[in-house]
């Protein structure tokens, strides 16, 4: 699996017809432009090195209506860029521009695909697994000075502590590290079983990054970095969820 860089997140191609068992997803830059400048998802610059994994890809689905040729560049015309990539789309053909500052190639959506922020590549069994392994009462009992919190709808509660003062009439918890992991590992398994506008998660280091489903094809957007805070605890989803005490 290819595996993202400082700067980098993960991107997903979007369109019907996509096998859920062979979804992978690619490590690239997201670029930042204005809302109203595209109508395709999220913008992303791919290392030159990413790209022929793409490739591969793209040509075991052809229902993209995408085709993505690698060759060598012609070093006189291309400003030594490594390759020339001729991609091709519903309504269009075009060379991937490459930005020189960075020596990326960028890619964008067309009117039948389009890219969204995504999670590095995993599998169901692996998601259904970590939630086996995880998931237990026995790991969420609450200790001193702690309360259990959950989301509006949701079975499973965590436990953690609650801020004096609520966020727009919501809970504010704050958990600690070995809880922090256990949700997140509910949430993919929320994500895939229940309801597929529940964030999904993975972990850079002690960062955890939250992808929000109903914001990852906006172009610009970026993901959360929930980091630890001085006394080690997580403040997950505490500005764009509503957690309440249980």
């Amino acid at each position: 699996m290819l595996h993202a860089i400082p700067d980098e997140h993960y991107v997903e191609f979007v369109a019907d017809g996509l096998n859920p068992n062979d979804h992978p997803s690619f490590p690239a830059r997201v670029v930042d432009i204005p809302l109203t400048t595209s109508r395709f998802g999220a913008h992303a610059r791919l290392r030159a090195e990413v790209l022929p994994s793409v490739q591969q890809w793209i040509t075991k689905n052809p229902q993209l209506g995408m085709g993505l040729q690698l060759l060598p560049a012609d070093k006189h015309r291309s400003n030594d860029l490594p390759l020339k990539i001729d991609t091709t789309g519903a309504l269009w053909q075009r060379t991937l521009i490459v930005w020189p500052d960075d020596g990326l190639y960028e890619l964008s959506g067309d009117t039948t695909w389009f890219l969204q922020i995504s999670v590095p590549t995993t599998t169901a069994d692996t998601i259904r697994s970590l939630h086996r392994e995880l998931v237990k009462p026995a790991n969420l009992r609450p200790e001193p000075g702690e309360a259990l919190v959950n989301l509006a709808d949701a079975q499973v509660s965590f436990p953690a502590i609650v801020d004096n003062e609520s966020w727009i009439g919501a809970a504010v918890p704050y958990f600690r590290p070995e809880v922090a992991k256990i949700l997140g590992a509910w949430l993919n398994y929320a994500h895939l079983t229940l309801d597929d506008t529940y964030a999904r998660t993975y972990w850079e280091g002690d960062t955890l990054i939250v992808v929000e489903s109903n914001a990852a094809s906006m172009p610009g957007y970026h993901p959360d970095h929930v980091e630890p805070r001085p006394d080690g605890r997580y403040a997950i989803g505490w500005r764009e969820w509503v957690w309440e005490a249980v």
